[in-house]
């Protein structure tokens, strides 16, 4: 039954904005004390067990990259909104206040836990290719891959599927009215948001990007193409038209009505290939999510087309055969055994991991526990093995860097963990004039080199990708975690530090995101370790053969713990700006 949301007022709004232009504070809604379990006492000192706390709620809790969206999504669940619902104004207000990732021209994976049923319902809503692809239309003169080709301008952007996404999640499972969710997103598009550091500085590093093109240059740079500073007011005039659009005509307005013409007629003056009917038959995929089991506890995440949920279920069946409890987090021999599992299961998602409605995807092979064990019985405990003697093993025979992610749980325990893209930071800089709507370069993430990959492109195929949003339920099938990063390749190995920090150490949410991360891949030996890595340790690394080197931080979690009645959530630090919130 569909109830009324009261729109939220402008002091509100303006409260909104002041607060987190710069450093943000917890609201004062929610409950930041440590759970009762959590706090100990001597005398008149209160102690805790906890170094790292998660803000905590009761009933609800929404986690994302940026606090106002956060906030804006927190406002629907105390409205009387689902899961769903928040999911969608959360979603929508991303595209205005984390322009860089938060999109209406990009795509994404989005899993929907319903508690009443027990269900997880996952939809894919990836860029698609245009009808008109071929490959030749990527290719110089001298036949080698036009890369800039299809990293910016009008021949980079896949069929965008972020509305369609948000609007079929809407129609099957919201309960408010679709116009109210869209209405905190356009106030803030159509009255403006204080720049924040962190955006001031993205607009900057994407400064010569974004001036190639005059949507952009309208939408994101001052008329001298300047730069927004910190503190100064970002009003989005041609976003509040489109969200405008979307509110009254939903996803129809974005594939086949008034935006539909704005993107088509610039394609058309500047050489895309996107077509009427390359928006028209874009459709969202349900498909059964990728589901195994760690430690009696169920892992749910995003099918392939993402290649992330196969990969993260089998590295956890790997690790299975080895006492990683016993092993101490971020120690020598925790981070050897994570970064062995690690390059063997990045070799194993190389090869057959494609669109499924073009290719067969070996997912049973893939996550299947005698491969698991198979790729255990390889690791040597004592010594790294070259990532040069690695091959990618054969599922089949078994067979029978800028996102960003945000988690939701409501009051009646429904989940939604969703993460999207543009691609690269800002898409293909390219935003279609008088709608603000950055189109994304998911056009590059095929497999362009190998015309047999899986993965290779072809008209109306969806790319491979990394994004993993994930829940875990615990053994008696009740909800657990919710979780999801961006980060590009390492989302992977992110979600994988994670979960194990969660069901194998025993840390809270907080902690569990605090740890310093490592990532390794398959094609270079490079182990990557975040700052914070001790450098006893990473000599003790080096000394088993590893080739360590210290990298930027990875990934940017946003996750929802469920224990005890309780509601623990966490901002990843490593982004500026992220904020937990619940009550």
């Amino acid at each position: 039954m569909r109830t009324r949301l009261d729109s939220l007022s402008s002091v509100l709004l303006g409260m909104l904005l002041v607060l987190f232009a710069g450093c943000v504070a917890a609201p004062t809604t929610v409950a930041v004390v440590p759970a009762p379990e959590a706090a100990r006492s001597s005398g008149a000192i209160i102690r805790s067990d906890w170094i790292h706390h998660p803000v905590i709620g009761r009933e609800a809790m929404v986690v994302s990259q940026n606090a106002i969206a956060s906030e804006i999504g927190h406002q629907i669940l105390l409205a009387g909104g689902n899961a769903v619902d928040a999911a969608v104004a959360t979603g929508f207000a991303l595209a205005v206040t984390l322009p860089r990732a938060g999109n209406l021209g990009g795509s994404g994976f989005m899993l929907v836990h319903l508690a009443e049923s027990g269900k997880t319902v996952a939809l894919d809503f990836r860029s698609a290719a245009p009808l008109a692809f071929e490959p030749s239309l990527y290719r110089k003169p001298d036949g080698s891959i036009d890369w800039q080709l299809m990293t910016f301008g009008a021949m980079a952007p896949a069929v965008p599927g972020t509305v369609a996404g948000l609007y079929e999640a809407w129609q099957r499972f919201g309960t408010l009215p679709w116009a109210e969710l869209l209405e905190p997103a356009l106030e803030l598009a159509t009255k403006g948001i204080v720049v924040s550091d962190d955006l001031a500085f993205a607009l900057a590093q994407a400064r010569d990007v974004l001036s190639r093109y005059p949507g952009s240059a309208a939408a994101y740079l001052k008329a001298d193409g300047s730069t927004y500073q910190p503190g100064e007011l970002l009003i989005q005039s041609d976003l509040a038209w489109s969200l405008r659009a979307i509110r009254d005509g939903g996803a129809d307005a974005f594939y086949r009505g008034k935006i539909t013409e704005r993107i088509l007629d610039y394609l058309a003056d500047t050489g895309g290939i996107i077509s009427a009917d390359d928006l028209q038959q874009y459709r969202v995929r349900e498909r059964p999510p990728v589901i195994g089991r760690y430690r009696g506890n169920q892992i749910i995440a995003a099918p392939p087309v993402s290649g992330g949920g196969v990969t993260l279920v089998q590295m956890l069946h790997v690790l299975e055969h080895f006492p990683v409890g016993q092993l101490p987090a971020a120690s020598a021999d925790s981070l050897h055994l994570l970064a062995e599992v690690m390059k063997r299961s990045a070799a194993n998602r190389r090869v057959g991991i494609g669109d499924p409605d073009f290719v067969d995807v070996p997912i049973t092979g893939f996550t299947n526990r005698a491969f698991a064990r198979e790729i255990a019985g390889n690791i040597d405990l004592a010594k790294a093995t070259p990532v040069s003697a690695i091959e990618p093993a054969d599922a089949l025979k078994l067979e029978s860097r800028d996102t960003t992610h945000f988690s939701i749980v409501d009051r009646y325990g429904n989940a939604v963990a969703n993460t999207y893209t543009l691609g690269y930071s800002f898409g293909s800089g390219m935003a279609i004039p008088g709608t603000g709507i950055l189109l994304d370069n998911q056009m590059r993430n095929f497999s362009h080199r190998e015309p047999d990959h899986a993965n290779a492109p072809a008209p109306g195929k969806r790319m491979v990708s990394t994004m993993t949003p994930t829940i875990v339920l615990d053994p008696d099938d009740e909800l657990l975690l919710v979780t999801g990063t961006p980060g590009g390749s390492r989302i992977i190995n992110v979600l994988l530090q994670l979960i194990v920090n969660v069901i194998d150490h025993g840390m809270n949410i907080a902690e569990a995101t605090q740890v310093p991360r490592i990532y390794q891949g398959w094609r270079t030996s490079a182990l990557g370790v975040e700052p914070g890595i001790g450098v006893d340790t990473i000599a003790l690394l080096r000394e088993r053969g590893h080739d360590v080197g210290v990298q930027q931080t990875m990934g940017s979690t946003q996750s929802i713990v469920v224990r005890d009645s309780f509601l623990y959530g966490s901002a990843d630090p490593r982004r500026p700006g992220a904020l937990a919130v619940g009550h």
